[in-house]
């Protein structure tokens, strides 16, 4: 088995994983999204709320927003937060006041509410720990995959193939001079959506998929890096095959 890193930035992914069964890596995907244990707004306090919100709505709205997580924290303490804002403003994720430093919101521009001329809002809100299986609001990251792409041309020469490499989504074929080939370092964005084929004919370019190679690609929300994602999913994952093992 081998796995290579082909893209990544602050917030996403993307790697190559050659060798791997479907099932191990869609066993690490559903570990990611209900096993790694994170921090959310669970409970509310509402002191005060004139806004045009209700106070459910706005809880909820609170619940969303993607608590940084310190790994170090891993399932000590309850944090907290307070917001008391009046309006005119526009309230961002960045007013809460965290009880803690190293515990405020991933993402700082998030939009909260809107307070008009007058509106006011107090409130206090605690955290709790959890992942997704209890709530979609601990899920630490979009992660999906898919295989990687395969396109055969049998011949060199193809009629049309201008019009052929035009019909492609994601510009990763080149037809000039009646020659269809796919454009050097592009064949990994193909997605597999077939167009080129139900025009040409699979005689003529042929797209499937190698199902050896798979495109694995994790989006977090900001609670973690995605390093840390990877290693508590993996790290859950291994707990659970322990546990069955002593079982069986």
């Amino acid at each position: 088995m081998k796995a290579d890193v082909i893209e990544s930035n602050e917030n996403t992914e993307k790697m190559l994983l050659e060798g791997f069964k479907v099932s191990l890596v869609n066993a690490i995907r559903r570990s990611i999204i209900n096993g790694v244990n994170v921090l959310a707004i669970e409970d509310v306090k509402i002191y005060k709320n004139t806004s045009f919100m209700y106070d459910e709505i706005l809880a909820s709205r609170l619940g969303l927003v993607p608590i940084k997580t310190p790994i170090e924290l891993k399932g000590k303490g309850k944090f907290s937060f307070k917001l008391k804002e009046i309006g005119p403003k526009v309230v961002h994720a960045s007013d809460l006041v965290p009880s803690d430093k190293d515990v405020v919101p991933a993402v700082p521009e998030m939009l909260i509410i809107n307070l008009k001329d007058g509106e006011a809002i107090d409130l206090e809100a605690d955290t709790m720990w959890g992942n997704g299986e209890e709530h979609s609001k601990f899920t630490p990251a979009h992660v999906f995959y898919h295989f990687y792409p395969k396109i055969t041309i049998p011949n060199g020469k193809v009629k049309g193939a201008a019009k052929i490499a035009s019909l492609c989504p994601v510009d990763i074929l080149d037809g000039e001079k009646e020659t269809l080939s796919v454009k050097k370092g592009k064949l990994g964005e193909c997605i597999l959506c077939k167009a080129c084929e139900d025009y040409a004919g699979s005689d003529v370019i042929s797209v499937t998929s190698d199902t050896n190679k798979i495109v694995f690609e994790v989006e977090t929300w900001g609670q973690l890096s995605i390093k840390e994602i990877i290693n508590e999913a993996i790290s859950t994952l291994e707990d659970e095959v322990k546990e069955i093992a002593q079982k069986v």
